[in-house]
């Protein structure tokens, strides 16, 4: 019954989307249909689907979304190698550069931030941190340099997908999405809106 149920949400979720498309001829929506993968790239495994839904619920906006879409999230990431030494996010970095999030599948990384002209590492990932979140909300400049101390693999979420994901959004909770890119998601429950974090760490 609950498969039955939670594939019913699914097909209404997908529904609502294709309404919208067909409403708006595409419109801002357009730019909100799934990416395609980058040459190479290979999607995440159904069997590390659980380790990164765990994880990725350490993210605010994130487990405000219904399991279904959580699912539907994670099937669309995919893995990255990153070689060490290599720059994986660049602070200042914008656009396209600054509309990913990763979570570390193995490997290590340094995070540095530039204070009175000399970068300072200010924090460590590893297997199972999450980075790069911002991106998902907001389109604004990196804050911070993330490194590869190690060879690393990452799994990649891109903003476009996350914010065609809570298009589909159903239920009590919902998050508003500025089809355009430029206004920080804002999720609702049915307490109170949750306080807007501004574009800086």
């Amino acid at each position: 019954m609950g498969n039955t149920s939670s594939r019913g949400a699914e097909e209404q979720g997908n529904a609502v989307t294709g309404r919208a498309v067909g409403i708006t001829g595409g419109g801002p929506l357009k730019r909100l249909a799934t990416p395609k993968l980058p040459s190479g790239a290979v999607k995440a495994r159904q069997e590390d689907y659980q380790f990164i839904e765990e994880t990725l619920n350490k993210v605010l906006v994130f487990n405000k979304l219904e399991p279904h879409l959580q699912r539907k999230v994670v099937s669309e990431m995919y893995e990255r190698s990153v070689a060490a030494g290599e720059i994986l996010i660049k602070e200042g970095d914008t656009g396209l550069a600054a509309s990913e999030l990763y979570v570390v599948k193995a490997g290590k990384f340094e995070v540095l931030q530039r204070r009175q002209g000399v970068n300072i590492r200010v924090n460590l990932k590893e297997k199972g941190d999450v980075f790069g979140e911002l991106a998902l909300m907001y389109n604004c400049p990196r804050t911070a340099t993330v490194a590869a101390t190690t060879d690393a693999v990452v799994w990649v979420l891109e903003r476009d997908v996350f914010r065609l994901v809570c298009i589909m959004q159903q239920g009590v909770n919902s998050i508003h999405v500025d089809s355009r890119g430029t206004s920080p998601l804002v999720v609702t429950t049915n307490d109170a809106p949750l306080q807007e974090q501004n574009c800086r760490n």
